[in-house]
């Protein structure tokens, strides 16, 4: 077993911003109308390049799928499925991309959701890549998962008090190895974030036994590698936020409605 800590400084986002985001988000979505299967903006103006293909909009089991550029046509090899649409509730969608290299055909399929828009508690995204042929295919494909409570993000960033359980946490998971992560905040003397990311590799099959002479010949150089990654993150999270969070969710779904005009 392998651990690894470090602890980057990242500017805050507020709670009331990001609630105005998930519930601007949701308005672009609900305003949004099909026609058959094009689908137009709320002022009107159609989205290009995507067309609903089953069921009614927004409504459990509703699939859409890009066109293709070259005829198109709707593209069989990616979808978005609506799983649920409940403000209240739950939001939850699945997008399904497929290889189409015939000689290796790989699925990918990603999964994500929200608990409740209204006001937002739980957020996850997982994803599952799986690859079609022999026994060498099963080595190239894997799961991962990340699952984040919000109550306690804001219960240890506005008090400072330690949660019992890490607001953020996942894992990644190969044949031959696991991740597991776990991402605590807690607030700085300036207001800022600290937030201390942990990670635990372990082993897996024939790799189980490997992973101490790794670790022993390789765990400094890889230590160091990850940290200098997060830091580099964090410096890219700092240079973005700050300007991001001045704009309001309005503004925010307005650029992203015009975002999806573009070609």
């Amino acid at each position: 077993m392998a651990r690894f800590r470090h602890t980057v400084t990242l500017d805050p986002v507020p709670r009331r911003w990001l609630e105005s985001c998930v519930a601007a988000l949701h308005d672009l979505a609900e305003g949004t109308n099909a026609e058959g299967a094009r689908l137009r903006l709320p002022d009107g103006r159609p989205v290009p390049g995507l067309v609903l293909v089953r069921g009614g909009h927004l409504e459990p089991g509703a699939q859409y799928r890009p066109l293709r550029e070259e005829d198109g046509e709707p593209d069989a090899d990616q979808c978005l499925t609506v799983v649920s649409w409940d403000r209240r509730r739950e939001t939850a969608l699945e997008v399904v991309t497929l290889d189409g290299d015939p000689a290796r055909r790989t699925r990918l399929v990603c999964a994500l959701g929200l608990t409740s828009a209204e006001r937002p508690r739980e957020a996850w995204l997982s994803a599952t890549l799986r690859s079609s042929g022999g026994k060498r295919e099963k080595h190239l494909g894997g799961t991962g998962r990340l699952h984040l409570d919000l109550g306690r993000w804001w219960q240890a960033t506005g008090h400072g008090r330690d949660p019992s359980r890490a607001p953020l946490s996942g894992t990644l998971t190969h044949p031959l190895a696991r991740v597991a992560v776990t991402v605590v905040p807690h607030p700085a003397p300036d207001g800022r974030w600290r937030v201390t990311v942990r990670a635990r590799l372990t082993g897996r099959s024939v790799a189980r036994p490997l992973l101490p002479l790794a670790t022993a010949v390789l765990g400094r150089r890889a230590r160091r590698a990850c940290a200098e990654a997060l830091e580099r993150a964090a410096a890219a999270w700092n240079a973005q936020v700050p300007e991001l969070v001045r704009k309001d969710g309005e503004r925010l779904g307005a650029e992203l409605a015009d975002a999806l005009l573009r070609p």
